[in-house]
């Protein structure tokens, strides 16, 4: 999609002590770096599985800088549809975040993606904005539990894959969440929602990249 690039999703990593702001040290790093300069640095495979059939849905969550490798597979379908002319298949991603003004990336993007037919649904959880916060926050899981019905068609009658990327923390209540989905939608008994999800990880269905 960006021959010869190698796009990372940064966040400064800064927060107040008693000595004034401190700034993480990778981060330092990387903000001080100039346009053109030079740096030394490895790639590693993600554990990521994907749909032999690009006809195939795609269910998506990215939290914070998580967001960065589901962005790469809406870039992965938008490339095989405009130019290879392939037909590609459902992509739905939840995005979390705390501020929508800060911290929502490539709103631009996203909208390009939806127009051209390849993001099918792009649904927001900022957890610290109003009219909610305060007190109450809003979370990817919460939002997966207003769409049980997107998730039991694409996931449970059509056959999807789904995928997470983000904080580790937030895996039980996206877990939680996938699980009362299919069991509301008829797709498996409460007594089996172990099992299904059992069976989408032991088939590839079901990736996760937490940290």
């Amino acid at each position: 999609y960006v021959p010869g690039v190698i796009e990372l999703t940064v966040v400064i990593n800064q927060w107040p002590s008693k000595g004034g702001l401190k700034t993480g040290t990778s981060t330092k790093y990387i903000q001080r770096l100039k346009v053109g300069q030079r740096i030394a640095a490895t790639m590693t495979n993600g554990t990521f599985t994907f749909p032999k059939d690009e006809r195939t849905p795609m269910v998506m969550t990215g939290l914070g800088t998580g967001i960065a490798p589901i962005r790469s597979f809406v870039q992965d379908r938008m490339y095989k549809k405009t130019v290879l002319g392939q037909e590609v298949g459902p992509m739905v991603v939840f995005y979390g975040c705390r501020h929508e003004r800060e911290e929502f990336f490539y709103k631009e993007e996203w909208a390009m993606y939806q127009k051209a037919g390849v993001l099918t649904t792009l649904i927001n959880a900022f957890s610290h904005d109003k009219p909610h916060y305060p007190p109450k926050m809003i979370f990817v899981n919460q939002r997966m539990e207003e769409n049980t019905q997107l998730l039991g068609d694409l996931l449970g009658k059509k056959g999807g894959y789904f995928y997470m990327c983000g904080l580790a923390v937030a895996v039980p209540g996206i877990d939680k969440a996938l699980k009362g989905a299919m069991v509301q939608q008829g797709v498996c008994s409460k007594a089996s929602e172990d099992k299904w999800m059992t069976e989408m990880k032991e088939s590839g269905r079901y990736s996760q990249e937490s940290y």
